[in-house]
């Protein structure tokens, strides 16, 4: 694998469009260094026809009250045949609304995005890839009450699908308008922190391979956001701002607890796997309510709600599903707090010495808080991560967190892990969770014992 050099030579470049300021001033910037640049747009779900919408509008009214075709069509294999286009119609317009959030502008506001700048656009599908690698995923995570973060499989499958079109398209470099500095070191790529502060799309690119990477620039990694925004000004200023970059990402947080997603996880699984059961309360195992089905919950959910319409616990989330049984806790958030962080499947850069304990900085995926502690890399490449002052919350298994030299522009990127667990210790045990009652008492118990003296011999 050859490293270019760090003078650019002219190349033709495959550049990721969305309709986003980012990606605008990534295709400005490399033509204006004399780069042939081609704007393509990556489509991930299906279209849907006025011709689409006009169906399901017309055969809404020969259903019946509860959506299903009556008997006397039943027979009819035209009708049937209608009916299954319905259905697959109202699937699709389902999935479109759910996952909204991650989808590009329209097709022909980007097009006008890379006409102002003078590059070509082209359009590609990723709709089968999106629905396997980032929907499927999400709730097979939800259904195994693990946590996934669906923005790195969509920025994965973004880069993946961009370096699949490297030699249709006769391109020798893919880039993207993420912020992320990209080096070669010791035949391999190695992540760093950004020159923005606040900006730092590392995270998203931990799945990337070397190959992949020896192709990727990175045009934004040496700006701020505020001259990103400047420079987007020179494109279209009175469409692109950063205003709607944001929306749209307020937007993807609060879909993972859209209870829409709660009917695409009905269709995942089998009936015989949803158990009803009950929602304690972690303190004391006292009952909050009774739920329907443990696929209808996630971890971290503030928004609960059970099914005889008990009121749920102020201030609380859900913090353990029992997927094999049925039984969900939640907890206090006032309560929750951790001081290490164990890891699993981590990928060393080796930037650093590992071998020993190592100061630097973890950085969750979900949240982007940053906590200052050490890392401790174990024979079989789990790890831990103590931090130096014990933090509020709780983490959950199956999120990334990243860990960094600083925290600060240009920090090189040791590693990346998925979190197995959270939690803090408790006379010298570990506990992923607050005591409850029956905890605490039995401490007090076997502290109140005389203890044994000590004969010596």
């Amino acid at each position: 694998m050859q490293f270019a050099k760090k003078e650019m030579k002219k190349e033709r470049i495959i550049v990721g469009m969305d309709g986003g300021i980012d990606s605008a001033v990534t295709a400005l910037l490399l033509k204006k260094q004399g780069h042939e640049c081609i704007g393509v747009n990556i489509s991930f779900f299906e279209r849907i026809t006025s011709e689409d919408e006009s169906l399901v509008e017309q055969f809404k009214a020969k259903l019946t009250p509860e959506g299903q075709l009556p008997e006397e069509l039943r027979g009819d294999e035209e009708q049937l045949e209608a009916y299954r286009h319905f259905e697959k119609i109202s699937w699709l317009k389902k999935i479109n609304n759910i996952f909204a959030p991650w989808a590009s502008e329209s097709e022909e506001r980007i097009r006008d995005i890379c006409r102002l700048i003078g590059i070509p656009f082209y359009v590609t599908s990723a709709s089968s890839a999106f629905e396997e690698r980032v929907i499927s995923k999400l709730l097979e995570g939800r259904v195994a009450g693990v946590w996934v973060n669906p923005t790195i499989d969509k920025a994965t499958l973004v880069l993946e699908t961009l370096y699949s079109k490297l030699a249709a398209l006769k391109a020798t470099k893919i880039a993207t308008g993420h912020y992320c500095k990209v080096t070669p070191v010791q035949n391999r790529f190695v992540l760093s922190a950004p020159n923005d502060p606040i900006k730092n799309d590392c995270h998203l690119l931990i799945e990337a391979n070397d190959e992949l990477m020896s192709h990727l620039i990175l045009p934004l990694a040496d700006l701020k956001t505020s001259e990103v925004d400047k420079i987007g000004q020179h494109v279209d200023s009175k469409t692109i701002s950063r205003t709607e970059h944001d929306r749209k990402a307020s937007l993807r947080a609060k879909a993972y607890a859209s209870e829409e997603i709660i009917e695409l996880t009905d269709r995942y699984i089998a009936p015989s796997f949803i158990k009803e059961n009950t929602i304690y309360l972690h303190d004391d195992d006292s009952v909050v309510g009774e739920h329907k089905g443990q696929h209808q919950y996630y971890l971290g959910q503030t928004q609960y709600k059970t099914f005889d319409n008990k009121p749920k616990v102020p201030d609380s989330k859900i913090v353990s599903i029992n997927m094999s049984r049925g039984f969900i806790y939640a907890a206090k958030a006032k309560e929750l707090t951790f001081e290490r962080i164990v890891g699993n499947h981590f990928v060393n850069y080796e930037v650093v010495d590992t071998s020993k304990p190592v100061e630097c900085y973890c950085r969750i995926s979900s949240t982007g808080d940053a906590y200052k502690g050490n890392l401790y890399l174990l024979n079989n490449g789990n790890i831990y991560f103590d931090l130096d002052d014990k933090a509020s919350g709780i983490h959950f298994r199956g999120d990334h967190f990243v860990f960094l030299t600083k925290n600060g522009p240009s920090a090189k990127v040791i590693g990346h892990a998925k979190i197995f667990q959270t939690g803090q210790f408790i006379e010298g045990e570990f506990y992923r969770l607050p005591l409850n009652k029956k905890q605490k008492e039995e401490n007090e118990e076997a502290q109140s014992r005389p203890k044994k003296r000590e004969l010596g011999f």
